[in-house]
């Protein structure tokens, strides 16, 4: 029973997760970091325009990287939620937190999930 609710929880951690905006959030994360290089590296900006125009990137950079970082949170909350859930009802005999901390429970949880992600990338 137990890693029937892992599969469960697997398929919605990967559902949720293509759901999110993560990739956007990476993509303005990595435009932003790009551009920052580009300034850096470029002889034919002054040293006085590269100051400033890298604490703007700084600025952007630092506000993607919170908000992938809330992304990530709300991930681990909305996977997290019906783990506890299943916990604090006692549907099983074994804690489904504990056994997705463990190296077997990560292993099948990751296989499932990369498994159901290459069949749903197949059949959608």
């Amino acid at each position: 029973m137990e890693y029937v609710i892992i599969a469960v929880v697997s398929i919605w951690a990967v559902e949720i997760f293509l759901r999110l905006p993560v990739r956007e959030a990476v993509n303005d994360l990595l435009r932003v970091s790009k551009k920052a290089m580009h300034t850096v590296s470029s002889p034919h900006i002054s040293d006085h325009w590269k100051e400033k125009v890298m604490l703007v990137y700084a600025k952007k950079s630092f506000t993607s990287t919170l908000r992938l970082a809330g992304i990530m949170l709300i991930f681990m909350a909305l996977v997290l939620i019906p783990v506890f859930a299943v916990d604090h009802f006692k549907l099983t005999n074994q804690s489904v937190f504990l056994l997705l901390s463990t190296a077997k429970g990560l292993t099948v949880s990751t296989v499932l999930a990369i498994s159901y992600f290459w069949l749903r990338g197949r059949l959608v």
